[in-house]
């Protein structure tokens, strides 16, 4: 009999839930606070939650993440008003499996619920493939993604810290989760953190935490990723991005297992597992001098390299055939494969932004088909026009060296931001650099111009 969760602090909404969980056969428990829910969730193996968009004590969002954080693949249902329908959809975006708006139709209800445990009843291939967003297992057939699978394998019984390396969007935090539910840590946390999205001056307080007044803004006392990460497994994203001071620190707190938070004298013992990724060579780095070579050394006990999707060959269109599928779901379309045409320009795209960018161009196409296939005229224009963005880009190249952005116009501004970052394998950091501009300053440029890559 499944388990479900319902978070609510509306006692008779989940008094009326329980009761008709229980006449469909399901057993059922009930948190009125995110504190609540929490403690129950640790203790009780559930299969899936219902959660309230509004607590008392939190929010969905932090629900969402604190649960996907305990277990990764547990269904979550958002239930929301009807004015929160937005705030419910960008959270189905970063991870919540769906949402149910109030007044709750029972019945609408125990539908959606069949149809999620269904899908996490489906078992898992371990056959060369790539982690996705839901969390299937996309099959590949390419000799280097089924190395790279059989090295995670292998591994992830281990306590050794791992090195994933690869292009963005090549799945490098898939293969990270699959490493921690493969491992003895599996029922433990398993906490994410992008280094390269964390401002300098608060990269302390994010990973060793903080205590209240230990710098403006410290409102109160708070816990970093490290302490969240005990017993279980911490995934640092874009390693290479942390400053060097910051990168002693976090030698530290891996080799002698203690740390302590910003402004406290106290050590607290960790015991965590560190995987790492990053789309840079760590290697080059360390004989730049901006990264600490002790720390390479550390934490380079294992090392698993993702491939490019412009490598795997006819791996691409397994891909591409199954973001058809889910694209068809979300969109309501019907699109059943590409165009002879439409085949050969996917395959010759080079495809820097991977499986993220392949994901968003087929998403765009399926929208777009006229008919029930995609076609050329279906593709983005800088899918099918790569060769002649490339030489304007060029021809802007004296801008940017030059007077680089300060003297361009807004649209190519956004123009030379993009195709910068596109150039640098969609790494942020290093696409600043070419730009001579901080990154503070290129995530600031990027909202302005809504640039989502």
């Amino acid at each position: 009999m499944n388990r479900i969760l319902v978070i609510d602090d509306d006692s008779f909404i989940c008094g009326i839930l329980k009761k008709h969980l229980q006449n469909n056969d399901y057993q059922a428990e009930i948190a009125f606070s995110g504190k609540s829910a929490l403690e129950l969730f640790k203790k009780i193996n559930f299969d899936l939650v219902i959660c309230d968009f509004r607590l008392p004590d939190t929010s969905g969002l932090e629900m969402l993440q604190k649960i996907r954080a305990l277990k990764a693949r547990v269904p979550v249902i958002i239930m929301t008003a009807y004015a929160d329908i937005r705030m419910a959809v960008k959270l189905m975006k970063i991870g919540a499996d769906d949402y149910i708006t109030k007044p709750i139709q029972q019945e609408e209800l125990i539908v959606l619920i069949k149809n999620l445990l269904a899908k996490t009843d489906e078992p898992v291939s371990e056959k060369g493939g790539m982690l996705y967003s839901d969390g299937a297992f996309v099959v590949g057939e390419s000799e280097q993604i089924k190395r790279a699978i059989e090295l995670a394998k292998k591994v992830a019984p281990t306590n050794m810290s791992v090195i994933i390396e690869g292009e963005t969007g090549t799945g490098k935090e898939y293969i990270a989760r699959y490493i921690h539910e493969n491992s003895k840590r599996r029922d433990k946390p398993f906490i994410a953190i992008d280094c390269g999205a964390i401002p300098k001056d608060l990269a302390n307080s994010e990973l060793f935490g903080h205590i209240k007044g230990s710098f403006t803004g410290a409102v109160a006392d708070k816990d970093g990723v490290f302490q969240k990460a005990d017993k279980g497994t911490l995934f640092l994203d874009e390693i290479g991005n942390l400053s060097y001071d910051v990168q002693l620190k976090l030698l530290r707190a891996i080799q002698e297992r203690v740390v302590s938070r910003l402004g406290d004298d106290k050590m607290k013992k960790v015991d965590i597992r560190i995987i790492v990724a990053t789309n840079e060579d760590l290697l080059n780095e360390v004989r730049n001098g901006t990264f600490r070579e002790d720390l390479y050394h550390r934490i380079n006990e294992f090392r698993v390299v993702l491939p490019p999707l412009r490598e795997r060959g006819k791996d691409l269109m397994i891909f591409a055939s199954h973001f058809i599928k889910t694209a068809n779901d979300e969109l309501n379309r019907s699109i059943t494969g590409l165009s002879p045409e439409a085949e050969t320009i996917i395959l010759n795209y080079p495809w820097y932004g991977n499986l993220r960018e392949l994901k968003n161009v087929i998403k765009r196409s399926v929208l777009m088909a006229p008919g029930d296939i995609i076609d050329r005229a279906s593709l983005p224009y800088e899918i099918l026009y790569q060769e002649r963005d490339q030489l304007e880009i060029h021809s802007q190249g004296e801008l940017r060296s030059d007077s680089m952005l300060k003297n361009a116009s807004s649209e190519i501004e956004k123009q030379l931001i993009v195709k910068t970052i596109q150039e640098a394998g969609y790494n942020k950091s290093k696409a600043a650099r070419i730009l001579k501009i901080d990154r503070k300053t290129l995530y600031n440029k990027m909202k302005l111009y809504e640039i989502e890559l």
